[in-house]
């Protein structure tokens, strides 16, 4: 069965969009059409559609908030699903280890959401998570944190899918693999998280994590699409953003793609930016920073789409 032919079988078969500018899925606003984009609302609706695109062989890039995402100009081909709507009601579930409390939250709700939570309930570990956009799943996969943590040490367990088998299995911490910025999944997708917090005083709490959330407000361009830090620090005492600010480049623009003003490790779209053009930018500042410091940047946001923009 060719490639066309599959979309149409999955078509016929799925309440799915035809030819969605991925612009609209990712926070960068940049991205060409998905020949087809589904948007499943539970694990049976995930799994039947997975199920029908291996057997159409047709291929599957799967996206959740695309707060780390940058999408080709020319699209995806095959089929995109899109896990953000696979959310249900955030519960804590029981005491953990050394009487931590288990906060369990489906891979496609909000992280901002599950903060708001913990904030609530009085549950302190996730303050540092303040201001970081997405889904708690794409978090947990990019190990998202601040320099000096990341999300990872929060994590107790996760039930995960095997995108070759679709089988679901819960694997616990011991059996993960974090390293900066990433969880070595090897072909699963994350389906449920479980974080294990701490008790603490509510008003203490709520405290750090507002002034965090306004520390990042006054030093991050929150209010223009982009995909956050778009390099990783190139090690614990060497920031990207330092880098790229003291090679000159604050300010620096391809078309509609520019360095912040505010924070030098963002590439902000100040309005109608290309994935091309964003690349462009990308390694003009690679260049720079390597030619002028030794360091060659290696970036923290995912570039996916059928024409492969390498990184």
């Amino acid at each position: 069965m060719n490639l066309q032919s599959g979309i149409e079988k999955i078509k016929k078969a799925f309440q799915v969009s035809a030819d969605v500018p991925m612009k609209q899925y990712t926070r960068f606003k940049v991205g060409g059409p998905a020949d087809l984009l589904a948007v499943p609302k539970n694990r049976q609706e995930l799994l039947a559609i997975l199920a029908a695109a291996k057997n159409a062989s047709v291929p599957v890039t799967v996206v959740g908030g695309g707060s780390n995402l940058l999408v080709s100009d020319k699209g995806i081909r095959g089929l995109v699903v899109v896990t953000s709507h696979l959310v249900s009601e955030i519960r804590s579930k029981k005491k953990g280890p050394d009487d931590t409390i288990l906060v369990y939250a489906d891979a496609g709700e909000r992280l901002s959401a599950v903060c708001r939570y913990t904030v609530t309930c009085g549950l302190t570990g996730l303050e540092f998570c303040a201001g970081i956009p997405g889904t708690i799943g794409g978090a947990v996969m990019m190990n998202a944190g601040t320099a000096s943590q990341g999300i990872c040490k929060k994590v107790h367990c996760l039930d995960i899918l095997n995108l070759d088998t679709l089988a679901v299995k819960t694997v616990t911490k011991q059996d993960l693999v974090f390293t900066y910025r990433c969880l070595e999944l090897n072909n699963h997708l994350i389906l449920g998280t479980v974080l294990a917090l701490t008790p603490g005083d509510p008003e203490t709490v709520k405290k750090t994590f507002t002034a965090n959330m306004k520390h990042k407000q006054n030093t991050q361009p929150m209010h223009l699409p982009s995909a956050g830090c778009f390099f990783k620090n190139p090690g614990p005492k060497s920031s990207a953003g330092k880098l790229i600010q003291d090679a000159g480049l604050k300010g620096a623009f391809c078309g509609d793609a520019r360095v912040s003003d505010l924070h030098a490790n963002y590439i902000v779209n100040c309005g109608s930016a290309t994935c091309q053009e964003i690349i462009a930018l990308k390694k003009r500042i690679q260049k720079t920073v390597f030619d002028r410091y030794g360091i060659m940047l290696e970036t923290e946001v995912k570039v996916t789409g059928n024409r492969g923009e390498k990184k």
